[in-house]
């Protein structure tokens, strides 16, 4: 609050020297009396509470760490009975989840988003979960129960203590980072009660986002290879093509016997192992065709 001393003119008709009159004005981060908080804290209210609650997640971090920790342990020694490296791989799961959530910390402290590192602090939660599920008694409740809850009640407490200092910062609402999930959850519930319809709306639905580039302008079109020049016989049956191997073998066989409608049937077997093999036919595949189109060109023939 500032005390402004102004010079304002007096109303008298004497028009006299203007006095000096003291007047109030407020500055732009100035507050009404009453108005700060107590003792001049300029602290958001619940700002210690936060702290504490964020103070006694590390502690029970480290108990709940400790507990999970020696679960672990004892599974993975079971399997590798290498000590050394079963600590190592029994520290992985519960380390990562400690430095997924100090970064999730640090990011809300400073009013960002941490969406990907609570999502892992979760799945570290999870597979640390299935450790300690492996080391429990599955036939007991109470063991499972036991053996699984560390994890996971530390990552509840977590992700709510990140959600809450990023809200305290930010001084509003934030959306859960699960909430994106839940189209994926109701998509996989009905992939599993109406299979064909969702799998057929998938397609659509992709085919749709991953449309194909379209072609330039400047893309030349390919040059095509000249086709070869076959000769055709006229007495080969309609329907073959040019560059077949058996039409290759029919011509062949016209070029060396003449035409097929006077070739001898008696001389198909010995025909067909001794010009087959030049084409790259099969020699049973060769009789046949050559057969067939012997007895073709003869019905035309007799029927001209």
């Amino acid at each position: 609050m500032l005390h402004i001393v102004t010079a304002a003119k007096p109303h008298d008709p004497d028009e006299h020297d203007p006095a000096p009159i003291l007047r109030l004005a407020r500055g732009g981060d100035s507050h009404p009396p009453g108005a700060a908080g107590p003792r001049g804290s300029s602290h958001r209210p619940g700002g210690v509470l936060v702290a504490v609650a964020t103070g006694m997640l590390f502690v029970l971090g480290v108990g709940l760490f400790a507990v999970s920790l020696d679960a672990q342990y004892r599974y993975v020694f079971h399997a590798k009975h290498q000590s050394a490296a079963s600590w190592v791989e029994a520290l992985a799961l519960d380390v990562g989840m400690a430095i997924f959530s100090l970064l999730a910390l640090g990011l809300a402290r400073a009013g960002k988003p941490a969406r990907v590192e609570r999502v892992m602090i979760t799945v570290c939660a999870g597979a640390s979960g299935v450790m300690n599920f492996a080391a429990a008694n599955d036939a007991s409740p109470k063991s499972v129960l036991a053996y699984v809850m560390p994890p996971v009640f530390l990552a509840v407490v977590a992700d709510r203590v990140v959600s809450v200092v990023r809200r305290h910062v930010l001084g509003e609402q934030e959306q859960s980072p699960w909430h994106g999930a839940m189209p994926l959850v109701m998509y996989l519930l009905r992939l599993i009660l109406a299979p064909p319809s969702t799998a057929a709306g998938l397609r659509r639905w992709l085919l749709v986002k991953t449309p194909l580039p379209a072609p330039t302008a400047s893309a030349a079109p390919a040059v095509e290879a000249a086709p070869r020049k076959a000769i055709v016989s006229p007495d080969r049956p309609a329907g073959l093509r040019a560059e077949s191997k058996t039409a290759r073998f029919l011509t062949l066989v016209d070029e060396q016997y003449g035409p097929l409608a006077r070739f001898p049937l008696e001389r198909v077997s010995r025909t067909c192992a001794e010009l087959a093999p030049q084409v790259g036919l099969d020699a049973g595949a060769a009789r046949t065709a050559l057969r067939r189109a012997v007895l073709a060109a003869r019905d035309g023939r007799r029927d001209t």
